[in-house]
C-alpha cells in the first residue's frame, strides 16, 4: 500500500532538526530514530551550512522529516538549503524572535511546500508526540503519557495545559499535535489521518478559528462517524459572531461532533468520552449521600441535554426496603446513613436495571463514618459489566483524589465536582443525540412527483440575465410550486387569512447565507412577533429530511410557546415538507442568497403564506452543483442521481445506488456471506466480518470526498411476514487520496453474483461519478494472485504496474481525463 503522505510527519523514519539553540529532542533523540537523527545549529547572521549526507538517508533519498526552529527571516534560507534532501515534511516550530510578516510567511511556505511536493506543518507550530513510538517531536520538555485520545489546537498554550493537567490524572494520549498558522497542512488533513488512525480511539480539538472548507467539514463528518471528537472553540463577541457561531454548532451536530464551551469541560469531555458506555437518552438517576451534592448537579442540569429520569414504582418500592428511615427513594435518592460496599451495591442495581433510567451518578462527600475505599471499590468492580454509563463524582481531594483514581483505573470517569459530573452526563447525551444526527440523509427518491428543476432554473436566469437580484411575489411562489411546497397563498394585504389565520400564531421560514459556512434555515415567529435577536436554536443546515425539519420546529421557541399545542397533525406534517422543499431548492438553486415566507399560518389543517421573498447571490448559475460536488453548502446532499435501476442480462432486476447509513446491517451481512477467499482478495486478510468501526467507515460516508456504491436486489424478509427487504450483493467504494486530485477505489462482488457483468457496472458507476467530482484519477492495490480483478480493470482501461514496495501486490490506475476524451 502507498504511504499516507502524513506518515512523514507522524512515523517519520529520518528527521534532521535544525535549530539555533537545542530543543528536548536534542538531549534525548527517540530510541527509534537513534541511527537517523541528525542536528544541525545555526546561528544568526551566518550562512546555514547542511551536511552532505544525513544518518538514515539513503544517497538519492528522501528524508522524512525537517524539524526547523529559526528567526522567521531565517526560514527561507534554511528551506532552500533542505531542497536538496528533498523532505516529505518540514515542521516549523514556534520562534521566540516574532514576525513581522506573517502572512508574507504562510504564502512563501506555500509556495515552497507546492514546488518541493512537501508537507509543512506551521509556521509557528510547536511540533508532534507520538508517545507509543516514543516520539517527542515538539518544543515540550515532557513527553506525553502514551494513551488513546488525539489532541489537536490552534494554541501551543492550550495544548501544554492540557498536557500539564493530563499527567496529574494519568490521562495519555496517541497523538499531540499543534498546527499552528496551518500554511500548508490544516486541521483537515490532520482529521483525515487521525480518523483511520489504528492507534487513535477519541479527538480532542481545540479551535481559534473555523475553517470555512467544505474539506474541513468533509473530514470531521468522517472522523466523527468512527470515533468521537470534542470540539473546544473560542469566539463570540459580536451578534454577527453569534449567528456564526450558531451555523458552526450546526455543522459539529450535523457531523456528530460534541461542542464544549469552556476549557475545563473539555477536560470532562476527554475523561468520559473515552468511556465505553454510552446513554441512549437523556434522563439519570441521581445518588448521594446527603442532599448538597445532588442539588449542586440539578442546578446545572437544563434539561436539554439531561434531566431527572422519573423512577418506576416498582424502583422505589425497593430502595424503601433498603434505604434507612428518612432517605429519600424518589430521583434524587438520597441517605443520610453511613455507606458500605454493600449497600451501594444494592441501590447501583435497582438503578441500573430500571428501564426508564438512562446513567447513574453517584455524588459521593467525605464521611468518616461510610468505607468509602470500599464503596470506590465496589463501583470499580459493577463498571465492566454494566450496559448503562455508570459515573461518580468523589468530592473532595485530601481522601478523595485516590478514589477517583480507582474508578479512572477501571474504566469509568469519576470527577472533582458535581457539576463536571452533570456535565459530562450532558456531554454523553449530545454525543449520542449529535450522532443521530449525523446518520440523517435524504430519502432516495424526492418528495412527491420531482421538483421542475429546470422551470426553477429558467426563473432564476431571467432575473440574472435582466440585472435584477429578487425575484417578485408570484416569480417567488412559482419556485416554491417548482419544488411542489404544499401552500396556499395570499397577499399580505388581503383578508384571506379569515379568522382562522388570525387566531393563529405567524411563524417564519428564512434561509440566510454565511460568509464562511453558505446556506441556513431557521423556523421561529413570523410577522410582528419576530425576534429580531434569537438564540438560534432552531436553525439548521440543509440538506434536510423530515426527522431534521422536525427536529428544527421543535427546537424553537415558537414551539414550546404555543405551537405544539395549537397546530393541527395534518398542518404540521405539511409545514415539515415544506421545510423539505425549501432544503432542496437551496440545493438545487445554487445562487439563492436568501428565501423568506413570512408571514406563514397554520390554517386547520394546511399552511398559508402570505408574502414569500427570494433575493439572489450576484454570482451567476454557471456551473449545475449536481455536476460540481455541492460547493455552495456545508453538508454534500445525498446523490440521488446516482440511484439506477438496473438489469441483469437474464431480465431480472437489481438497484445500483449510493449506500445509506441504514444499510449497515445489510452490508456486515454481506460480508459475513462471503467466502474465505473472496473477503481474502479484498481485504487481504481472514476477517469474517467488519469490525463496528469498519462498519461505520463504510457506511456513514461524507459524500463529498468518498462514495461507496452497493448493488441491491429485492428478497422476502421472512423476519417480517415475508415482506420485501434490500440484499447488498456487490459494494464499491472509493476515497480521496491526499493529494486531492485522485481516489483509490475497492471492490468486492458476492460469490453468487460474480460473472454477471456486476463488478464492471459498480466501477462504471465510480469512474462517473470520480469524473464529475473532478478527479483527474482513480487508482487501487490488488493482490497479484486475484486474476479475475485484474482482467477486470484491465478490461475497464486501467494500467497495470508492479508495487515497488510489495512484488505480491499489483497497482492498478486509470487516467480519468483519458478516459472523458474517450468518451
Amino acid at each position: 500500500m502507498p504511504r499516507h503522505r502524513l506518515i512523514a510527519l507522524f512515523e517519520p523514519r529520518s528527521v534532521l532538526v535544525i535549530a539555533d539553540r537545542p530543543l528536548p529532542m536534542v538531549d534525548n533523540p527517540p530510541a527509534r530514530l537513534s541511527n537517523s537523527f541528525s542536528y544541525v545549529q545555526t546561528h544568526a547572521d551566518e550562512p546555514v551550512n547542511l551536511p552532505a549526507g544525513l544518518a538514515g538517508v539513503p544517497e538519492g533519498g528522501r528524508l522524512d522529516q525537517a524539524i526547523v526552529r529559526v528567526a522567521p527571516t531565517q526560514v527561507p534560507q534554511v528551506l532552500e538549503a533542505l531542497r536538496a534532501y528533498q523532505p516529505r515534511c518540514v515542521s516549523l516550530l514556534l520562534h521566540h524572535q516574532p514576525s513581522a510578516y506573517p502572512l508574507e510567511d504562510m504564502a512563501y511556505c506555500r509556495a515552497w511546500a507546492a514546488l518541493n511536493n512537501c508537507v509543512i506543518l506551521g509556521p509557528r507550530s510547536s511540533g508532534v508526540q507520538r508517545p507509543h513510538l516514543g516520539l517527542n517531536l515538539s518544543e515540550q520538555p515532557r513527553s506525553a503519557l502514551q494513551g488513546r485520545v488525539a489532541l489537536v489546537a490552534q494554541s501551543r498554550s492550550i495544548a501544554s495545559a492540557v498536557l500539564d493537567w493530563a499527567q496529574d490524572i494519568s490521562l495519555g494520549f496517541s497523538t499531540v499535535i499543534s498546527i499552528g498558522d496551518e500554511a500548508v497542512l490544516d486541521m483537515a488533513e490532520v482529521l483525515e489521518y487521525l480518523a483511520l488512525d489504528a492507534r487513535t480511539d477519541s479527538i480532542a480539538l481545540y479551535l481559534e478559528e473555523a475553517t470555512s472548507s467544505r474539506r474541513f467539514s468533509s473530514a470531521l463528518r468522517a472522523a466523527a462517524s468512527v470515533k468521537p471528537v470534542i470540539v473546544l472553540k473560542v469566539g463570540r463577541e459580536s451578534e454577527n459572531s453569534s449567528v456564526q457561531d450558531a451555523v458552526f454548532n450546526a455543522l459539529l451536530n450535523r457531523a456528530g461532533a460534541v461542542r464544549v464551551r469552556f476549557f475545563v469541560q473539555l477536560f470532562s469531555a476527554l475523561k468520559v468520552l473515552v468511556y465505553a458506555q454510552r446513554p441512549r437518552g437523556k434522563h439519570i438517576a441521581l445518588f448521594s449521600n446527603g442532599s448538597g451534592a445532588s442539588q449542586l448537579a440539578i442546578d446545572v442540569m437544563d434539561g436539554s441535554t439531561v434531566s431527572l429520569a422519573k423512577l418506576s414504582n416498582a424502583s422505589i418500592k425497593a430502595l424503601d426496603e433498603i434505604l434507612e428511615e428518612g432517605a429519600r427513594s424518589s430521583n434524587p435518592v438520597v441517605t443520610y446513613s453511613a455507606l458500605t460496599p454493600e449497600s451501594v451495591k444494592k441501590v447501583m442495581e435497582i438503578l441500573l436495571a430500571d428501564q426508564g433510567v438512562d446513567g447513574v451518578l453517584a455524588l459521593l462527600s467525605p464521611d468518616p463514618l461510610s468505607d468509602l475505599p470500599g464503596v470506590a471499590r465496589q463501583l470499580a468492580s459493577m463498571v465492566p459489566s454494566t450496559r448503562k454509563p455508570l459515573i461518580t463524582c468523589f468530592l473532595g481531594d485530601a481522601t478523595m483524589r485516590p478514589l477517583r483514581h480507582v474508578l479512572d483505573a477501571a474504566g469509568s470517569p469519576a470527577f472533582r465536582t458535581p457539576e463536571s459530573a452533570a456535565n459530562a452526563f450532558g456531554i454523553l447525551a449530545s454525543y449520542h443525540y449529535n450522532q443521530v444526527l449525523s446518520q440523517q440523509t435524504l430519502p432516495s427518491e424526492p418528495l412527491g412527483k420531482p421538483p421542475l428543476l429546470d422551470e426553477a432554473r429558467a426563473l432564476v436566469r431571467k432575473a440574472e440575465s435582466e440585472r435584477r437580484l429578487q425575484l417578485g411575489f408570484e416569480e417567488s411562489q412559482r419556485v416554491l410550486d417548482c419544488f411542489h411546497a404544499p401552500l396556499s397563498y395570499a397577499s399580505a394585504g388581503s383578508d384571506g387569512c379569515g379568522d382562522a389565520a388570525q387566531e393563529s400564531l405567524p411563524m417564519a421560514i428564512r434561509v440566510r447565507r454565511d460568509p464562511k459556512f453558505g446556506p441556513y434555515i431557521t423556523f421561529g415567529s413570523g410577522g410582528q412577533d419576530a425576534l429580531i435577536t434569537v438564540a438560534y436554536k432552531a436553525l439548521e443546515l440543509p440538506p434536510l429530511n423530515s426527522y431534521l425539519a422536525r427536529q428544527l420546529i421543535q427546537r424553537s421557541n415558537l414551539w414550546r410557546r404555543a405551537l405544539s399545542k395549537q397546530i393541527e397533525p395534518l398542518a404540521l406534517e405539511a409545514l415539515i415538507e415544506v421545510l423539505e422543499c425549501v432544503s432542496q431548492i437551496v440545493s438545487d438553486l445554487p445562487t439563492l442568497e436568501t428565501l423568506t415566507i413570512d408571514p406563514l399560518y397554520a390554517r386547520d389543517n394546511t399552511l398559508e403564506a402570505r408574502n414569500v421573498r427570494i433575493e439572489l447571490s450576484p454570482r451567476s448559475m454557471l456551473v449545475l452543483p449536481e455536476t460540481s460536488g455541492y460547493g455552495h453548502m456545508a453538508i454534500h446532499p445525498y446523490p440521488r442521481r446516482l440511484v439506477q435501476p438496473q438489469t441483469f442480462k437474464d431480465g431480472s432486476s437489481w438497484m445500483l445506488r449510493p449506500i445509506r447509513p441504514e444499510d449497515a446491517e445489510s452490508l456486515q451481512e454481506f460480508i459475513r456471506g462471503l467466502s474465505d477467499e473472496s473477503r481474502y482478495m479484498r481485504f487481504v486478510s481472514m476477517l469474517r466480518e467488519l469490525t463496528p468501526r469498519m462498519l461505520a467507515r463504510y457506511s456513514r460516508i461524507d459524500y463529498d470526498r468518498e462514495l461507496a456504491l452497493v448493488a441491491t436486489v429485492t428478497v422476502p424478509n421472512p423476519e417480517n411476514r415475508g415482506h420485501p427487504r434490500e440484499q447488498i450483493i456487490g459494494f464499491a467504494h472509493y476515497l480521496r487520496n491526499a493529494d486531492g486530485r485522485g481516489a483509490e477505489y475497492a471492490l468486492v462482488i458476492g460469490d453468487d453474483w460474480q460473472r454477471r457483468g456486476l463488478g464492471a457496472q459498480l466501477m462504471r458507476g465510480l469512474i462517473e461519478a470520480a469524473q464529475y467530482q473532478g478527479l483527474t484519477y482513480i487508482d487501487g492495490v490488488v493482490l497479484a494472485s486475484n486474476r479475475p480483478m485484474l482482467s477486470l480493470m484491465t478490461h475497464l482501461g486501467f494500467r497495470n504496474d508492479v508495487d515497488e514496495e510489495d512484488p505480491s501486490m499489483r497497482r492498478v490506475w486509470l487516467d480519468l481525463g483519458e478516459t472523458s476524451q474517450s468518451r
